[in-house]
């Protein structure tokens, strides 16, 4: 599947080996939050992740993301890097300063790593990064890591 940025995300085939049905379990329930503009990404993000038992909100830009953070209070967010309504470092920022969104997990999704070096040194580290293109293996794996630490 492309997006209209150009990238591809590959899904895993029973020839590639099975999700861990353990891990799937611990997931089940769990509250994500996807952030994202691409109307592509998105279905392709919460489809995966729907299909994983999680309950999935959907923003489609960043002051949508902190407004629906702070109402839904998701157990963990996917959050694109290059969004319009709000940029990534307010953003982060906003969520990192609220005392009721401090256990919120949040993986950045973003086909630039280089972005990583930036929002470390404003001291604005998300706590899990999944870079483009992705399999589905990849993004539940992160989020697993994410939600069991």
């Amino acid at each position: 599947m492309g997006n209209s940025r150009g990238c591809h995300i590959t899904s895993e085939s029973p020839a590639t080996g099975p999700f861990n049905e353990e891990i799937e379990m611990s997931l089940n329930g769990k509250r994500i939050l996807v952030a994202e503009d691409e109307p592509d990404q998105m279905e392709f993000i919460s489809t995966i992740l729907e299909d994983r038992g999680f309950t999935v909100f959907k923003a489609h830009n960043g002051t949508e993301a902190l407004k629906m953070a702070r109402s839904e209070r998701p157990d963990a967010m996917t959050l694109d890097i290059n969004m319009p309504g709000m940029d990534v470092m307010k953003l982060l920022t906003e969520l990192k300063s609220d005392a009721e969104l401090q256990h919120l997990r949040i993986c950045i999704i973003s086909g630039r790593p280089e972005l990583r070096l930036i929002l470390r040194d404003k001291h604005l580290n998300a706590n899990g990064y999944v870079d483009k293109p992705f399999s589905e293996r990849d993004l539940v794996d992160k989020l697993e890591e994410l939600l069991s630490s």
